[in-house]
């Protein structure tokens, strides 16, 4: 399987979601957001699809 990366051109992935303590990175500062060894990163992959099964019911 070929890896995956979180950013592309020094930018997040659109569905690569980063938090520190909570907070969305892209509201704290994007990758240069600062950080200290008590923050907790949470690396959240944005999950959309399925389907709705209709039965006609």
């Amino acid at each position: 399987m070929k890896p995956r990366r979180l950013c592309v051109n020094g930018e997040l992935r659109r569905f690569v979601n980063v938090y520190i303590n909570g907070e969305d990175v892209r509201f704290l500062g994007g990758l240069e957001a600062p950080v200290t060894e008590r923050d907790e990163i949470s690396i959240v992959p944005a999950v959309a699809g399925g389907a709705v099964r209709y039965d006609g019911a």
